[in-house]
Protein backbone atom coordinates (compact mmCIF):
# COMPACT_ATOMS: atom_id res chain seq x y z
CA UNK A 1 0.00 0.00 0.00
CA UNK A 2 1.43 3.62 -0.43
CA UNK A 3 -0.09 6.55 0.87
CA UNK A 4 -0.44 10.06 -0.70
CA UNK A 5 -0.49 13.33 0.71
CA UNK A 6 -1.25 15.97 -1.68
CA UNK A 7 -1.34 19.62 -0.52
CA UNK A 8 -3.86 22.38 -1.90
CA UNK A 9 -2.31 26.03 -3.32
CA UNK A 10 0.09 27.30 -1.05
CA UNK A 11 -0.70 30.55 -1.15
CA UNK A 12 2.75 32.78 -1.00
CA UNK A 13 4.81 33.21 2.28
CA UNK A 14 1.65 32.50 4.85
CA UNK A 15 0.84 29.47 2.90
CA UNK A 16 4.66 28.55 2.77
CA UNK A 17 4.90 28.78 6.33
CA UNK A 18 2.16 26.98 7.19
CA UNK A 19 3.60 24.34 4.71
CA UNK A 20 7.02 24.47 6.66
CA UNK A 21 5.45 24.11 9.99
CA UNK A 22 2.86 21.87 9.32
CA UNK A 23 4.02 19.11 7.12
CA UNK A 24 6.45 17.42 9.18
CA UNK A 25 3.92 17.09 11.66
CA UNK A 26 1.80 15.41 8.91
CA UNK A 27 4.57 13.34 8.18
CA UNK A 28 4.61 12.50 11.43
CA UNK A 29 1.06 11.34 11.96
CA UNK A 30 0.49 9.91 8.22
CA UNK A 31 3.60 8.71 7.36
CA UNK A 32 2.97 9.52 3.53
CA UNK A 33 4.80 7.35 1.08
CA UNK A 34 4.59 9.94 -1.77
CA UNK A 35 3.95 13.77 -0.82
CA UNK A 36 2.34 16.09 -3.82
CA UNK A 37 2.26 20.17 -3.58
CA UNK A 38 0.06 22.56 -6.02
CA UNK A 39 3.01 25.24 -6.25
CA UNK A 40 1.45 27.74 -8.64
CA UNK A 41 0.95 30.66 -5.96
CA UNK A 42 3.64 29.86 -3.86
CA UNK A 43 6.08 32.84 -4.76
CA UNK A 44 4.27 35.94 -3.85
CA UNK A 45 0.80 34.63 -5.18
CA UNK A 46 1.78 34.33 -8.85
CA UNK A 47 3.78 31.79 -10.21
CA UNK A 48 6.84 29.76 -8.43
CA UNK A 49 11.03 30.90 -8.25
CA UNK A 50 13.75 28.55 -8.67
CA UNK A 51 14.44 29.11 -4.51
CA UNK A 52 11.17 28.33 -3.74
CA UNK A 53 10.82 24.91 -5.86
CA UNK A 54 13.84 23.98 -4.31
CA UNK A 55 12.96 24.74 -0.74
CA UNK A 56 10.18 22.58 -1.55
CA UNK A 57 12.24 19.46 -3.11
CA UNK A 58 15.71 19.64 -1.43
CA UNK A 59 14.17 20.78 2.26
CA UNK A 60 10.33 19.92 2.79
CA UNK A 61 11.29 16.27 0.82
CA UNK A 62 8.11 17.02 -1.65
CA UNK A 63 8.44 14.46 -4.59
CA UNK A 64 6.50 16.64 -7.23
CA UNK A 65 5.28 20.51 -7.71
CA UNK A 66 1.98 20.83 -9.97
CA UNK A 67 1.20 24.41 -11.36
CA UNK A 68 -1.83 26.22 -12.87
CA UNK A 69 -2.67 28.98 -14.59
CA UNK A 70 -0.57 31.10 -13.21
CA UNK A 71 2.86 28.76 -14.10
CA UNK A 72 4.51 31.03 -16.19
CA UNK A 73 3.86 34.22 -13.92
CA UNK A 74 7.79 34.15 -12.98
CA UNK A 75 9.70 34.58 -15.97
CA UNK A 76 12.49 32.67 -14.41
CA UNK A 77 10.93 29.55 -14.66
CA UNK A 78 11.12 28.83 -18.10
CA UNK A 79 14.95 28.03 -16.91
CA UNK A 80 13.94 24.83 -15.15
CA UNK A 81 10.54 24.55 -16.46
CA UNK A 82 12.10 20.84 -17.18
CA UNK A 83 13.02 20.12 -14.09
CA UNK A 84 12.32 16.07 -12.90
CA UNK A 85 9.98 17.23 -10.11
CA UNK A 86 7.71 20.39 -11.42
CA UNK A 87 4.56 19.33 -13.42
CA UNK A 88 3.16 21.79 -15.55
CA UNK A 89 -0.08 21.81 -17.07
CA UNK A 90 -0.70 20.15 -19.68
CA UNK A 91 -3.13 21.30 -22.01
CA UNK A 92 -2.63 25.13 -21.05
CA UNK A 93 -1.98 27.23 -24.59
CA UNK A 94 1.30 28.31 -23.98
CA UNK A 95 2.39 24.67 -22.97
CA UNK A 96 4.12 23.65 -26.28
CA UNK A 97 4.79 20.01 -24.70
CA UNK A 98 1.91 18.46 -23.21
CA UNK A 99 4.81 15.69 -21.58
CA UNK A 100 5.37 18.69 -19.38
CA UNK A 101 2.41 17.36 -17.58
CA UNK A 102 3.38 14.12 -17.06
CA UNK A 103 5.77 13.03 -14.47
CA UNK A 104 7.16 9.39 -13.79
CA UNK A 105 8.65 9.05 -9.96
CA UNK A 106 9.24 6.39 -7.64
CA UNK A 107 8.30 7.04 -4.62
CA UNK A 108 10.14 6.75 -0.66
CA UNK A 109 8.66 2.98 -0.78
CA UNK A 110 10.61 1.91 -3.93
CA UNK A 111 6.84 2.12 -5.84
CA UNK A 112 6.72 4.24 -9.38
CA UNK A 113 3.83 6.41 -9.93
CA UNK A 114 2.63 8.89 -12.56
CA UNK A 115 1.43 12.85 -11.58
CA UNK A 116 -0.15 14.83 -14.32
CA UNK A 117 -1.29 18.14 -14.49
CA UNK A 118 -4.28 20.00 -16.38
CA UNK A 119 -5.86 22.88 -16.47
CA UNK A 120 -9.70 23.31 -17.14
CA UNK A 121 -11.30 25.24 -20.12
CA UNK A 122 -14.67 26.80 -18.40
CA UNK A 123 -14.01 30.15 -17.08
CA UNK A 124 -10.82 30.07 -17.80
CA UNK A 125 -8.38 32.78 -19.70
CA UNK A 126 -6.78 31.45 -22.47
CA UNK A 127 -6.83 29.26 -25.30
CA UNK A 128 -6.64 25.78 -23.11
CA UNK A 129 -6.62 22.68 -25.26
CA UNK A 130 -9.02 19.82 -23.88
CA UNK A 131 -7.96 18.22 -20.29
CA UNK A 132 -9.88 15.47 -21.15
CA UNK A 133 -7.77 14.72 -24.53
CA UNK A 134 -4.77 15.74 -22.83
CA UNK A 135 -5.08 13.14 -19.59
CA UNK A 136 -6.14 10.53 -21.77
CA UNK A 137 -3.01 11.42 -24.52
CA UNK A 138 -0.88 11.25 -21.34
CA UNK A 139 -1.99 8.07 -19.83
CA UNK A 140 -1.17 6.66 -23.12
CA UNK A 141 2.79 7.28 -22.10
CA UNK A 142 2.71 5.79 -18.66
CA UNK A 143 4.12 2.60 -18.48
CA UNK A 144 1.61 -0.64 -17.77
CA UNK A 145 3.36 -1.50 -14.79
CA UNK A 146 3.04 1.92 -13.55
CA UNK A 147 -0.05 1.50 -11.77
CA UNK A 148 -0.69 4.44 -9.25
CA UNK A 149 -2.00 7.82 -11.49
CA UNK A 150 -2.26 10.21 -10.00
CA UNK A 151 -4.03 13.96 -11.33
CA UNK A 152 -3.98 17.24 -10.29
CA UNK A 153 -6.74 19.39 -12.36
CA UNK A 154 -6.45 22.85 -12.05
CA UNK A 155 -9.82 24.40 -13.07
CA UNK A 156 -12.68 26.73 -11.92
CA UNK A 157 -15.42 24.43 -12.77
CA UNK A 158 -16.96 21.84 -10.28
CA UNK A 159 -18.75 20.52 -12.94
CA UNK A 160 -15.73 20.00 -15.27
CA UNK A 161 -13.44 18.30 -12.41
CA UNK A 162 -16.20 16.03 -11.54
CA UNK A 163 -16.20 15.42 -14.95
CA UNK A 164 -13.05 14.21 -15.48
CA UNK A 165 -13.24 12.67 -12.08
CA UNK A 166 -15.93 10.22 -13.95
CA UNK A 167 -14.14 10.04 -17.57
CA UNK A 168 -11.09 8.49 -15.56
CA UNK A 169 -13.23 6.66 -12.45
CA UNK A 170 -11.49 3.00 -12.71
CA UNK A 171 -8.03 4.27 -14.57
CA UNK A 172 -6.67 6.67 -12.67
CA UNK A 173 -5.90 5.97 -8.70
CA UNK A 174 -6.37 9.88 -7.68
CA UNK A 175 -7.79 12.80 -9.11
CA UNK A 176 -8.08 16.32 -7.02
CA UNK A 177 -8.93 19.62 -7.96
CA UNK A 178 -6.85 22.69 -7.52
CA UNK A 179 -7.40 26.50 -7.95
CA UNK A 180 -10.60 27.36 -6.11
CA UNK A 181 -8.50 27.72 -3.09
CA UNK A 182 -12.45 26.76 -0.71
CA UNK A 183 -12.04 23.29 0.59
CA UNK A 184 -14.50 21.09 -1.01
CA UNK A 185 -16.06 18.23 0.81
CA UNK A 186 -17.13 15.79 -1.34
CA UNK A 187 -14.40 13.05 -0.98
CA UNK A 188 -15.15 9.58 -2.22
CA UNK A 189 -13.95 6.73 -4.11
CA UNK A 190 -15.45 6.57 -7.78
CA UNK A 191 -16.68 3.13 -9.00
CA UNK A 192 -14.77 1.73 -5.79
CA UNK A 193 -11.33 2.19 -7.27
CA UNK A 194 -10.75 6.16 -7.88
CA UNK A 195 -10.41 8.41 -4.94
CA UNK A 196 -11.20 12.07 -5.64
CA UNK A 197 -11.98 15.59 -4.55
CA UNK A 198 -13.53 18.30 -6.05
CA UNK A 199 -10.98 21.01 -4.85
CA UNK A 200 -8.11 20.32 -1.55
CA UNK A 201 -8.43 24.05 -0.88
CA UNK A 202 -5.23 26.52 -0.44
CA UNK A 203 -2.82 26.37 1.87
CA UNK A 204 -2.83 29.77 2.84
CA UNK A 205 -4.40 32.58 4.50
CA UNK A 206 -8.24 32.14 5.20
CA UNK A 207 -8.43 35.88 6.60
CA UNK A 208 -8.91 36.85 2.92
CA UNK A 209 -10.93 36.38 -0.37
CA UNK A 210 -9.17 33.33 -1.81
CA UNK A 211 -6.01 34.43 -0.38
CA UNK A 212 -5.98 38.19 -1.54
CA UNK A 213 -6.60 40.95 1.10
CA UNK A 214 -9.91 41.21 1.92
CA UNK A 215 -10.04 44.92 1.45
CA UNK A 216 -8.62 45.21 -1.96
CA UNK A 217 -10.40 42.10 -3.17
CA UNK A 218 -13.83 43.85 -1.90
CA UNK A 219 -12.65 46.80 -3.59
CA UNK A 220 -12.16 44.92 -7.03
CA UNK A 221 -15.47 42.86 -6.71
CA UNK A 222 -17.35 46.49 -6.01
CA UNK A 223 -15.74 48.55 -8.70
CA UNK A 224 -13.22 46.69 -10.82
CA UNK A 225 -9.99 46.82 -10.93
CA UNK A 226 -9.49 51.06 -10.76
CA UNK A 227 -7.03 51.71 -7.78
CA UNK A 228 -7.37 48.21 -6.06
CA UNK A 229 -4.44 46.25 -4.66
CA UNK A 230 -3.49 42.79 -5.28
CA UNK A 231 -2.26 41.94 -2.13
CA UNK A 232 -1.29 38.37 -0.32
CA UNK A 233 -3.09 38.37 2.91
CA UNK A 234 -1.56 37.10 6.03
CA UNK A 235 -3.90 36.04 8.74
CA UNK A 236 -5.72 32.82 9.82
CA UNK A 237 -3.04 30.49 7.84
CA UNK A 238 -4.14 26.93 6.99
CA UNK A 239 -2.78 23.59 5.27
CA UNK A 240 -5.56 21.93 3.14
CA UNK A 241 -4.08 18.37 2.29
CA UNK A 242 -5.67 15.10 1.30
CA UNK A 243 -4.44 11.48 2.36
CA UNK A 244 -5.11 8.40 0.12
CA UNK A 245 -3.97 5.20 0.32
CA UNK A 246 -3.36 3.27 -2.91
CA UNK A 247 -3.21 -0.51 -3.99
CA UNK A 248 0.74 -0.72 -5.28
CA UNK A 249 -0.81 -4.01 -7.27
CA UNK A 250 -3.77 -2.72 -8.70
CA UNK A 251 -3.75 1.13 -8.38
CA UNK A 252 -6.84 1.33 -6.94
CA UNK A 253 -7.90 3.98 -3.79
CA UNK A 254 -9.09 2.06 -0.78
CA UNK A 255 -8.97 5.31 1.25
CA UNK A 256 -9.42 8.75 1.18
CA UNK A 257 -9.92 11.72 3.96
CA UNK A 258 -9.58 15.18 4.11
CA UNK A 259 -7.45 17.54 5.87
CA UNK A 260 -7.96 21.28 7.33
CA UNK A 261 -5.31 22.06 9.96
CA UNK A 262 -5.00 25.45 11.58
CA UNK A 263 -1.19 27.00 11.86
CA UNK A 264 -1.78 28.62 15.66
CA UNK A 265 -0.02 32.12 16.54
CA UNK A 266 3.49 31.51 17.89
CA UNK A 267 4.17 28.02 16.00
Amino acid sequence: MTRILAIGDVMGKPGRRALEVLLPKARERFSPDIVLVNGENAAGGFGLTRKVFDGFINDLGVDAVTMGNHWHDKREIYDFMEAERLVLPANMGNVDREMLGLRVLRAKNGTRFAVVNVVGRAFMKGDNRCPFTAVDKLFREIPDAVKIRIVDIHAEATSEKQGLGWHLAGRASLVYGTHQHVPMADERIMEGKTGYLTDIGMTGPYESVVGIRKDGAVHRLMNGTKNAKWEVATGDPWLCALVADVDDETGHCKSIERLRWELKEGA
